[in-house]
């Protein structure tokens, strides 16, 4: 199947691969930096190694990815993926206020990963509905698979300053085992 897929749905496929990866590396690296009651140390030995095969693995499948979507010819489209991208930086600077002054919430980059990864994958279901890789049913699931990740996402990045320091460090690996699982379905879907 995979010689099948035109080139540039291989560049989408690699960069979600690679971005489920970036989850993988990511994880461990979390547990290992930020464990309650050490020292945060992001890159001596191991910890080191895991942040540079997150950021390479993260950077590159970034890349693939959005060169896949911006190579890809496209039939049909669901919405504008550059209204989703506008809605993407107003959704971004909402919620920046809205968990900032109702949830008292510091602001930290991972809002802008949760917003820029639910925007990247939007476009990408989007993209692969226009270059008939999805049906409209599949396209409408991973869509409503995407959002409901989101919202996982934003309700574990609000919990984390309100619950127990212990609690917190496990929570916060949740949205990148949601987000890998997501882009692993996709990838797998695009391979059926």
């Amino acid at each position: 199947m995979l010689n099948d897929l035109d080139y540039s749905v291989k560049w989408i496929l690699a960069g979600q691969l690679l971005l489920a990866v970036c989850c993988a590396f990511y994880i461990p690296w979390w547990f290992m930096v930020f464990k309650p009651g050490q020292a945060h140390d992001w890159t001596a030995g191991r910890a080191g190694i895991l942040l540079a095969l997150t950021a390479a693995c993260g950077l590159g499948g970034l890349l693939a990815n959005v060169h896949g979507n911006n190579m890809t010819q496209v039939s049909r489209v669901l919405f504008s993926n550059g209204h989703a991208m506008v809605a993407g930086v107003i959704c971004y600077i909402m919620l920046m206020a809205l968990t900032s002054l109702a949830f008292k919430r510091p602001v930290t980059s991972e809002l802008l990963l949760i917003t820029g990864w639910a925007v990247l994958e939007l476009v990408t279901v989007n993209i692969l509905y226009g270059a008939n890789v999805f049906t409209i049913d599949t396209a409408k699931l991973y869509l409503a698979i995407v959002l409901a990740a989101f919202v996982v996402n934003m309700v574990l990045y609000v919990l984390y300053y309100k619950v127990d320091e212990w609690l917190a460090y496990k929570l916060a690996a949740l949205p990148l085992a949601i987000d890998g699982a997501v882009m692993l379905a996709v990838s797998a879907k695009i391979l059926i």
